[in-house]
């Protein structure tokens, strides 16, 4: 099974809260799919619950959480 990529993405503050991360995410995803089977890489840090809830939400699986300078990052894989 093939990595497709990483995705990342991010939503202004004055349109948080709408599902729209969510459903940029699913598009991607769709995406990933047309390419053929494989996975995706989504991080984030263990503090954005709203990144984490979203990439739960679309199926990502949480494969561990690494301690960088900048913080706890957690690693997600989403298969396509």
């Amino acid at each position: 099974m093939d990595v497709l990529g990483h995705i990342g993405y991010g939503i202004r503050p004055s349109a948080r809260g709408r599902g729209l991360a969510t459903q940029a995410l699913r598009e991607m995803i769709a995406l990933g799919r047309d390419r053929g089977p494989g996975r995706v890489l989504l991080v984030c840090f263990a503090g954005n619950h709203a990144s984490v809830k979203t990439i739960e939400r679309c199926g990502g699986v949480l494969e561990s959480a690494v301690r960088t300078g900048s913080g706890e990052v957690l690693r997600y894989w989403i298969e396509v």
